[in-house]
């Protein structure tokens, strides 16, 4: 296993868990519905513990992790900023559960066969939380609700 190649990718998730925090707090201040906003802090607590396994993980390697999200987490983050303000509490859902299934996607796309063992065992411990976080979202919304 290339050791570079190695950081390189899971620096690319790191940003993705980066961009995921810096997303709730965008949902977490704008969001109205208590239940919502709990779960968001929730999950936003997850992604803050994935960072933290992830820089370690990075550190053990022998490298530096790096908490940048770049240019894409700028512009991501102005673009949320404008749309969530018009967004009611189940519009801000749907768009979390999109950003999640999306970041998951992005995830497995990154790590296809180039990481340790060690290494790919961390990373899906952390896509398995985040199917759990699109299961409780679900189960949030009204179309999924029992009355």
């Amino acid at each position: 296993m290339d050791k570079i190649n190695v950081v390189k990718k899971l620096n690319e998730v790191l940003k993705g868990e980066q961009m995921a925090v810096q997303a709730y707090e965008k949902f977490i201040a704008e969001v109205k519905d208590e239940r919502i906003r709990n779960e968001f802090q929730q999950i936003q607590k997850d992604h803050r513990e994935h960072i933290s396994r992830l820089a370690e993980r990075i550190q053990d390697i022998g490298a530096v992790p790096d908490y940048s999200t770049g240019m894409a987490g700028f512009f991501s983050n102005m673009k949320l900023d404008m749309e969530t303000k018009s967004m009611d509490s189940y519009d801000i859902l749907k768009k979390a559960y999109d950003g999640e299934d999306k970041g998951i996607a992005a995830v497995e796309e990154v790590i296809k066969g180039d990481l340790d063992d060690e290494s790919m065992k961390l990373v899906k411990d952390i896509l398995s939380t985040d199917h759990d976080h699109l299961k409780s979202m679900l189960s949030l919304m009204p179309e999924n609700q029992i009355q």
